[in-house]
C-alpha cells in the first residue's frame, strides 16, 4: 500500500549509472536526493556492466533500481519494444503499484511510452531536454514530429540549462510548462586537494611539467583532436607539458594515430576508462582542464559537468562556445572559452595558460568559489520534488473537472 503524503515517482531512462555520461549522474544525482527526503523512487533501466554492484551499493528503502531491459542501440523504432513491452508488463495496470508521476529521461522510448500511460492510465508524466535532444532529431525525417508530441503531451520539462530553453522555445513549446534546472555539483565528491604522487609516476609525469587532463568519451564533439594539433603547434614554444586523455570511445584508434603522426607519443598518455573514485584524482593533478567542445552534425555539449568538476578542484578550465558550455563555464572568470570552428583562438588560451601559472591559479580560485556557491544538487533536487508535486496536483484537478 502507498503511505499517504509520500510521493511514489518512476523514471524510466534507457541508460543509468554505473553507465558513464553526464545526463545519467544528472539523474542519479536528482532523484538519490528526492529519494533521501522520504519519497519512494523506482529507476526503471537497462543492465550495463557493473550493474550489480552499484545497485547493491545505492539501492535503498525509498531508492530502488529496476533493470529489465536491453540498452537500445540506436533511436529506431524497431527497436522500442525492448523497453516498452518490459515496462508495460511490470504491474503498471495494478493500482497499488501504479507510480503518481513517470519522469521520462530519453525521448524514444522513454517518453514515447509517456505519452501512452498517460492517456491510457491518466498518469501525468515529465520529459527532460539536454539541448542535443533537439538539435539531434532534427536531422532525422520523422523523428522531429515525434519529438514534438512527446514535448507537448509532457505535463512539464526539464531543461538543464538556457541552450535547451531556447531550443524548446524554438519548437514551439510553451515557456510556462519549461522548467530549468541545471546540474549541480556534490563538494564531497570534487575538491581540491594534493596531487597524488604514485598517479603522476603513473602517467610519467615530471616536476616541472605542466599538465592538462582532459575527462570525456572519445568522440568527436568533444574536441580531443583540437587539444592534441594544438600541443603540437604550440609545443615548441611553452614549457614541457603531459596531456592525459582520461576516458574511452570510438575514437581512440584515431587519436593514438594522430598522437603518433605528430610525434607526440612521450607528451600524450591515454589513460583509458577512469572510475567514479579516481576522478577526483585526476582533476587534481592537472593545471588545466581542457574540453573544447564542438558542433558535430547536431551533436552538442547540452551543459558540460566536467567544467563544474573540474572547476571544483579549484582548476581553470578550456572549454568551447558551442551549446550550453557557456552557462558552465563563466568566460575570463573560471576558465576560458574558444571559438568552436577555428584554432587559433584554443592555441592562444593553451599558450596563455601554459605559460601564466599566476592565471591559472586565478581562474581555479575563482572557479572554486563559483562551483560551489552557485551550483548545489539538493536545491536542484528540492526544486524537481516540488515541480512534481505541482504536476500530480494538476493532473489531478485536470480529471476532476473532465478537463
Amino acid at each position: 500500500m502507498k503511505e499517504a503524503g509520500r510521493l511514489h515517482i518512476r523514471l524510466v531512462t534507457d541508460l543509468f549509472p554505473p553507465h558513464a555520461g553526464g545526463s545519467r549522474y544528472y539523474y542519479y544525482n536528482l532523484f538519490k536526493r528526492i529519494a533521501g527526503m522520504g519519497e519512494n523512487v523506482v529507476v526503471a533501466t537497462s543492465r550495463v556492466p557493473g550493474w550489480q554492484e552499484f545497485d547493491a551499493r545505492e539501492q535503498t528503502e525509498n531508492f530502488k533500481i529496476e533493470r529489465h531491459f536491453t540498452a537500445l542501440r540506436d533511436l529506431s523504432y524497431s527497436q522500442l519494444p525492448k523497453i516498452a513491452g518490459p515496462l508495460l508488463f511490470e504491474g503498471f495496470n495494478s493500482v497499488a503499484h501504479r507510480p503518481q508521476i513517470l519522469h521520462c529521461g530519453d525521448l524514444y522510448p522513454a517518453g514515447l511510452i509517456g505519452v501512452i500511460l498517460k492517456r491510457s492510465l491518466n498518469i501525468p508524466f515529465v520529459a527532460y531536454c539536454h539541448g542535443e535532444d533537439i538539435t539531434l532529431t532534427a536531422r532525422r525525417r520523422f523523428q522531429p514530429k515525434l519529438r514534438n508530441i512527446i514535448y507537448r503531451s509532457a505535463d512539464a520539462i526539464i531543461a538543464n540549462g538556457s541552450f535547451a530553453i531556447e531550443n524548446l522555445l524554438r519548437t514551439g513549446i510553451p515557456q510556462e510548462k519549461v522548467y530549468k534546472i541545471t546540474p549541480g555539483l556534490d563538494s564531497r565528491v570534487f575538491f581540491p586537494e594534493a596531487p597524488d604522487p604514485a598517479l603522476r609516476r603513473q602517467y610519467g609525469i615530471k616536476d616541472g611539467e605542466v599538465v592538462i587532463v582532459t575527462v570525456a568519451r572519445l568522440v568527436a564533439r568533444k574536441g580531443h583532436a583540437r587539444v592534441i594539433k594544438a600541443l603540437a603547434a604550440l609545443a615548441p614554444e611553452v614549457p614541457a607539458f603531459k596531456y592525459v586523455v582520461a576516458g574511452r570511445g570510438p575514437m581512440e584508434a584515431e587519436l593514438k594515430g594522430l598522437v603518433a603522426e605528430l610525434k607526440l607519443q612521450d607528451r600524450v598518455i591515454f589513460a583509458g576508462f577512469v572510475s567514479d573514485d579516481k576522478l577526483n584524482h585526476h582533476y587534481n593533478m592537472a593545471d588545466i582542464v581542457a574540453l573544447p567542445n564542438t558542433d558535430e552534425d547536431g551533436d552538442v555539449e547540452g551543459f558540460g559537468m566536467v567544467f563544474l568538476e573540474a572547476n571544483a578542484a579549484g582548476k581553470p578550465v578550456i572549454g568551447g562556445r558551442s551549446g550550453g558550455t557557456a552557462e558552465a563555464v563563466a568566460d575570463g572568470v573560471s576558465g576560458l572559452l574558444v571559438s568552436s570552428d577555428g584554432e587559433h583562438e584554443l592555441q592562444d588560451a593553451l599558450r596563455r595558460l601554459l605559460r601564466d601559472r599566476y592565471l591559472r591559479e586565478r581562474l581555479g580560485a575563482a572557479g572554486l568559489q563559483r562551483a560551489r556557491m552557485e551550483f548545489d544538487w539538493d536545491s536542484r533536487a528540492t526544486m524537481l520534488r516540488e515541480i512534481s508535486r505541482d504536476v500530480i496536483a494538476s493532473r489531478r484537478r485536470a480529471l476532476h473537472t473532465g478537463r
